[in-house]
């Protein structure tokens, strides 16, 4: 609850990034041969839960990557496992979330209408709107995803942890950092596994192989969903701006209020323009840029060695964050962070003394056709 008023964005982030994993994961099952596979199982396999039990090893969380790595390879039967069973584990109730988006959308209706009247929106409608704006869209990515999972399903194979590593080949022959399918998927980037690696910090179980799932894998969307993402979380941060001209009770707390407003859009854009540029950077498209800039010449060479490359790895604790990705993120987090706390503040503080209008209430029937 906390980090959902206190950063909505971050919350509907991670809830993007898992949505378009369950998705990609499906469609990946529906190409082997699964159509049964449905979101609900992808949502629950990446939340942990399934838990492979090797023959005379320690049990360990899979997800959606490793069971389809080990079906593929005959490690393991394809779970048979109903989308009943997986939501007779939750207590998440569609219809709990349905009526909360109906109440989200009457407020939103309520300020837009208020506004059309003339009359006075509060700070307070106005940090909310910004804040449930946020929710519907999480509320959205997270609709199939089951909630207060805590027995997982246990899945067993009857090959032990090293046979299966074996018959991995050299892809396993690295120490895993997570679980011992970590050259499938090592559930990374995450904020415990890289971030805080990085920072020479312990964070979660610190035991081998994890004994549960993290839920702090950042999120990695791409295409249209991206757009959607920073388009979504930069009006989200833009709605503060509508209250620029709104009646404070003095104009110090009006000054701050538009400094705050503008640092929590400013920031949000450069975090993703960071995030833009160390993706290309990872992804060497730079090194393609410079040369059609510099020497035009090799391009077609670029691109030859370009795709003659293997993809690229997934992320560990030496290869991300890059320290000024690091730096710069951190640095936007914080400054989100201190205009954030001012607006939670201001948008309680600022009902001391509101305008008279702010009293009054829509006239609903304004907006009726009359004869």
């Amino acid at each position: 609850m906390f980090h959902a008023i206190a950063g909505p964005e971050f919350v509907l982030g991670f809830a993007a990034g898992q949505y378009e994993s369950a998705h990609k994961a499906v469609r990946e099952f529906k190409e082997l041969g699964h159509p049964e596979w449905t979101m609900r199982h992808a949502f629950f396999a990446d939340m942990g839960g399934f838990m492979l039990h090797p023959r005379d090893s320690k049990p360990f969380p899979v997800n959606n990557k490793h069971i389809q790595w080990l079906t593929v390879n005959e490690f393991m039967d394809f779970p048979e496992v109903g989308s009943l069973d997986i939501w007779d584990k939750s207590k998440a109730d569609r219809l709990i979330k349905s009526l909360v988006c109906v109440q989200i959308c009457w407020l939103i209706i309520n300020v837009i209408a208020r506004a059309i009247q003339h009359l006075a929106v509060t700070t307070l409608e106005l940090a909310t709107v910004s804040i449930v704006f946020c929710t519907i869209a999480t509320f959205f990515c997270w609709l199939h995803k089951p909630a207060d999972v805590r027995t997982p399903i246990k899945l067993f194979t009857k090959y032990t942890t090293a046979e299966i590593l074996m018959g991995a080949g050299d892809a396993a022959k690295k120490p895993y950092h997570m679980t011992p399918l970590d050259f499938v998927d090592n559930l990374g980037p995450s904020w415990s596994g890289n971030v805080m690696a990085f920072a020479g910090l312990r964070s979660g179980p610190q035991q081998r192989p994890l004994p549960r799932m993290p839920n702090d894998r950042f999120p990695h969307v791409r295409g249209l969903r991206q757009v959607l993402l920073v388009t979504i979380t930069l009006f989200s941060d833009g709605i503060h701006l509508f209250g620029w001209h709104f009646e404070f009770p003095s104009r110090a707390e009006r000054i701050v209020w538009r400094i705050a407003s503008l640092q929590m859009f400013c920031t949000a854009a450069i975090f993703w323009g960071a995030e833009l540029f160390a993706g290309l950077h990872r992804d060497q498209v730079w090194e393609l840029l410079r040369t059609m800039i510099f020497h035009p010449s090799r391009v077609p060479e670029v691109k030859a060695i370009r795709k003659g490359r293997p993809p690229r790895v997934q992320p560990t604790p030496e290869t991300f964050p890059l320290p000024w990705e690091c730096g710069a993120s951190v640095t936007m987090w914080v400054l989100y962070l201190i205009a954030r706390a001012y607006v939670l503040v201001e948008m309680f503080v600022g009902l001391r003394i509101l305008p008279r209008s702010a009293y009054e209430n829509v006239n609903w029937s304004s907006f009726l056709p009359h004869v």
